[in-house]
């Protein structure tokens, strides 16, 4: 049976989560903003790019939340910076790769989109689970 120790520290960690999907669409809205025209034309004008970007702003939004967590103690995690954005950065890039591959021009709504967001905050956890298992 779960204590309620153990439920308060599940709340905070899927808290932690969430706010790491949401910081990737900030993160994203953020870099947009100096692009003249914006970015609506980039995933058929510039494909490359745009996945480019978009791995880099997803992985930023889920690193940086996730090491201010571990920085003011919001959850109990080893620190492994370096393999934790390692596993981030790789597991943001390769749905947005497959989805480069196979859905050629990429469009707003693609699936591969969330399953990168989400492959990203996995990502992150990674370190964490390998030292466990």
């Amino acid at each position: 049976m779960l204590s309620g120790r153990k439920i308060h520290r599940i709340i905070i960690w899927l808290g932690v989560a969430i706010l790491q999907l949401i910081m990737t669409q900030v993160v994203t809205f953020l870099v947009s903003l100096p692009f003249p025209r914006g970015m609506e034309d980039y995933p058929q004008t510039h494909p490359d790019l745009f996945v480019f970007i978009l791995g880099l702003t997803f992985t930023t939004g889920v690193f940086l939340t996730g090491w201010l967590a571990i920085r003011r103690h919001w959850i109990t995690l080893k620190p492994k910076y370096l393999s934790r954005l390692v596993f981030t950065l790789i597991d943001a890039y390769v749905p947005l790769i497959v989805a480069l591959i196979f859905y050629h021009p990429l469009e707003p709504g693609n699936p591969f989109f969330f399953v990168s967001m989400l492959t990203s905050v996995a990502g992150f956890y990674i370190p964490g689970w390998i030292d466990q298992g």
